[in-house]
């Protein structure tokens, strides 16, 4: 059974309350300074970990391991509007720690869970390539 427009505009109220589910994280003026992500640089369990402590400081975190849920646009407008925000403001500063070649592949997700499990994917089992180079290079020397 759907709402009426009177459950509707008092939602709205809730919403535009001093208490909305779900505020904006604003501006991040943090600068990621950190190992720029590259394919099958073995560099995975350092930059995520890193990243992960980035994500910490600026508020970010939660939209990549403990997602909050969806406000529901009817109800909660303004809540919704800032979820959406923080969650792309959330891909934003991980595509920034990334090489312009793995930016290009990830730009269309905005989706912060997704961008991860993608990245971790792709670079999760880097490390044994790492190893072989490493290997390579002491048989050569």
């Amino acid at each position: 059974m759907s709402p009426t427009p009177d459950q509707i505009a008092e939602m709205q109220k809730v919403d535009a309350s001093s208490n909305p589910t779900v505020l904006p994280v604003g501006k991040v003026t943090a600068t990621w300074t950190g190992h720029i992500l590259k394919k099958d640089d073995g560099k995975w369990p350092d930059w995520s970990y890193n990243i992960d402590l980035e994500l910490s400081m600026v508020q970010l975190w939660e939209y990549v391991f403990n997602p909050p849920s969806t406000p529901h646009i009817t109800y909660e407008p303004h809540a919704h509007h800032a979820w959406t925000s923080n969650n792309r403001l959330t891909c934003s500063f991980i595509k920034w720690a990334l090489s312009s070649s793995k930016q290009k592949l990830c730009a269309d997700s905005w989706d912060p869970v997704a961008l991860w499990a993608y990245l971790k994917e792709q670079h999760g089992s880097a490390v044994p390539v790492q190893q072989v180079q490493l290997l390579q290079e002491a048989l050569t020397t």
